[in-house]
């Protein structure tokens, strides 16, 4: 095992404590206004920050594609990403033609991706990639693979801001704006918590080194002290909005008659472990790449990637766990 001399905050850890902080100020400051406003504020927001994303990942090989493969690459990516709100609008159509209206919050069951559009994808990358030297297999699997998974984080993070709204039957603008957003705020927090104990863990604790090869400055002190605080304060936040009425899902009540107490601390305590294979993944690709950032929209802290890595995964891991739990096929968890 790998063994490292006692961290402190030295004056270059301070400097990036400092930027972290500002950063993170100046994020919040952007996305909780939209968050809490929801609707075409949080879908605009993110879709943003969705192009963002796909430009980082085309860039992050490092090779020079044709103007049609990152035509291609962006339209796979928003129109995965956006699939689970156009497939529950349309069944909303079905199911009342004549009262129907269209809405973001018409989520379906949950997130999922066009299987038709899947299959003309893999068909469509790797025609390129026979037919244009400039793209090989590696870059057809490389694209669909992690365009994929970009598209269905993104999904994730839409449908806990919106699912919530699809369950209730209160039309009020203050349930729309407060009500709604508790299960989207509990997945930021237990994302960031997580990050936040495990680097502050590792700083003054960090003795041994977890992947080296993979994410240098990671330690296991670190990454337990990230799970078990990470967890217990996400669990806290659960506990205090429901108890003054603010539930993550008004089906799914932690207090009263049928709680269902359990599975929040069993999320609770799991998102950070999603969060952390989501920034190992990344960050595998990073090291694949041999690059230290996916971007430099956030100077020193790189891009949406660096800073979305863990949400794709948390915000897509607790769609699939609600969706299961409030479609009656909780006893597969």
């Amino acid at each position: 095992m790998n063994r490292i001399k006692p961290n402190e905050l030295d004056q270059k850890k301070k400097r990036s404590l400092f930027s972290r902080i500002v950063v993170a100020a100046l994020l919040i400051a952007v996305a909780v206004p939209c968050i809490f406003l929801g609707g075409w504020f949080w879908f605009s927001f993110l879709t943003i920050f969705l192009l963002l994303a796909c430009f980082e990942m085309i860039h992050a090989t490092g090779k020079k594609y044709p103007i049609y493969v990152y035509a291609f690459a962006y339209v796979f990516v928003l129109a995965e990403a956006y699939w689970f709100i156009a497939k529950g609008n349309v069944e909303a159509y079905l199911a009342n033609p004549d009262g129907y209206s269209f809405s973001l919050s018409n989520t379906g069951e949950g997130i999922g991706v066009s299987v038709v559009f899947l299959v003309a994808s893999i068909i469509v990358y790797w025609a390129i990639a026979l037919f244009d030297r400039r793209f090989d297999l590696f870059d057809a699997v490389y694209f669909l693979a992690v365009g994929l998974l970009i598209s269905l984080g993104f999904q994730g993070l839409l449908f806990v801001r919106y699912f919530p709204l699809s369950l209730s039957d209160d039309s009020s603008s203050s349930f729309a704006y407060y009500g709604s957003v508790t299960l989207l705020l509990f997945v930021c927090i237990a994302t960031v918590m997580n990050d936040t104990w495990a680097y502050f863990v590792g700083i003054f604790f960090g003795r041994h080194k977890m992947i080296p090869a993979v994410s240098p400055n990671k330690t296991w002190e670190g990454f337990f002290g990230g799970w078990i605080l990470g967890g217990a304060t996400c669990l806290a936040f659960a506990l205090l909005t429901d108890y003054f009425g603010f539930p993550l899902l008004d089906s799914l009540a932690i207090f009263g008659a049928g709680s269902k107490w359990w599975w929040a601390v069993v999320l609770s305590f799991l998102l950070p472990l999603v969060g952390d294979v989501g920034d190992l993944t990344f960050s595998l690709i990073k090291r694949h790449f041999g690059i230290k950032d996916f971007g430099f929209i956030f100077l020193a802290h790189g891009g949406v990637l660096d800073r979305a890595d863990s949400f794709t995964f948390t915000a897509m891991f607790t769609a699939v766990f609600v969706s299961l739990l409030t479609s009656g096929l909780g006893f597969l968890l």
